[in-house]
């Protein structure tokens, strides 16, 4: 008997030593005191600037200190390639990862010590940082620690990894830019995807050279564009009753688009054959379901329809790709 108090006091202890101490409800955010649990701050991801975002005069700047930096790179037969500008836009220095003196030399902390030792410059508040590929982990560590304002680059850490198989932690740059209140109150700037055709064609594939240093087999999670269903659909049941014979359900739906774009006419069938008795808000065509008025679904619209069908059981709608 006492055996069996003390397992299932054990028990207990290690569930409650697994939970995660975190509670909204319950924290009070700032300094923890001793007795406290500490735990970080909750933080969302920086959200990343594309160069759909900049004015042509910004993105015109961007792009000709990103068109430097790949040039650089095809002339010494490097793929990633940093730059560093003084507020004024003008170049301060480079830096260009060769893989020496060892393999923590990226071409950010590369450029961060060339710039130190030209210029003596150890803080960087004001200035902007460039390269062919978005900051790894380490080098975004770096860029906070460095307190730089902007940061600019080419070709994502998601393709440098899932498409590229080019070896990297993979975690995306703007996870670790997002925690920056840990070193300095104000956030950088990140933007990336400048001239990105550009840089993801030097960069190229390392897929098929599996010899190369640079190759990992990548584990990723890759959504075909094909599958994408940027169409929710919502049902509910709002009525149901039974007249001697069948079982009837009314059924009120809603669609919304999330996406970012306006979806033209856009259609649906079902997995399984769907005869309502009842129908409105979508009318058949051929062998889909279109909307009965509003050809256009925009970003965060709703739409509303409605069915009676035999049985419990809703339709089971499919959006087809646009």
């Amino acid at each position: 008997m006492i055996k069996t108090i003390i397992f299932t006091i054990m028990l207990v202890s290690v569930a409650l030593a697994c939970q995660d101490a975190y509670d909204p409800a319950t924290v009070t955010m700032g300094q923890c005191q001793t007795q406290d649990t500490a735990n970080y701050r909750n933080v969302n991801d920086l959200p990343i600037l594309s160069p759909s975002d900049l004015s042509a005069e910004e993105l015109a700047i961007h792009e000709a200190n990103m068109d430097y930096i790949i040039d650089i790179a095809r002339v010494n037969n490097k793929k990633f390639v940093a730059s560093i500008y003084f507020p004024n836009n003008t170049l301060a220095c480079i830096g260009i990862n060769t893989g020496k003196p060892n393999m923590i030399a990226h071409g950010e902390t590369v450029a961060i010590n060339n710039c130190t030792a030209l210029h003596g410059i150890r803080s960087y508040t004001n200035f902007t940082l460039y390269t062919t590929g978005e900051p790894c982990a380490m080098c975004a560590a770096s860029i906070l620690w460095s307190d730089f304002k902007t940061v600019v680059w080419g070709t994502f850490n998601a393709d440098l990894y899932c498409k590229i198989c080019m070896s990297n932690l993979p975690i995306d740059s703007n996870y670790i830019f997002s925690r920056y209140f840990g070193l300095r109150p104000t956030p950088p700037r990140i933007i990336g995807g400048v001239r990105r055709a550009a840089a993801d064609a030097w960069f190229g594939t390392y897929c098929n050279r599996p010899t190369s240093i640079y190759y990992i087999p990548p584990q990723c999670a890759c959504q075909s564009p094909d599958r994408l269903q940027p169409i929710n659909i919502t049902q509910t049941a709002t009525n149901s009753w039974f007249d001697g014979v069948n079982q009837y359900t009314q059924f009120s739906a809603n669609l919304i688009n999330y996406g970012t774009d306006n979806i033209q006419q856009p259609s649906f069938i079902t997995s399984e054959p769907f005869n309502p008795t009842t129908i409105w808000g979508l009318v058949r065509s051929n062998s889909t379901w279109v909307m009965a008025w509003n050809p256009i679904l925009y970003p965060n619209q709703p739409f509303n329809f409605g069915y009676i069908t035999v049985g419990t059981e809703p339709a089971k709608f499919i959006a087809q790709k646009p």
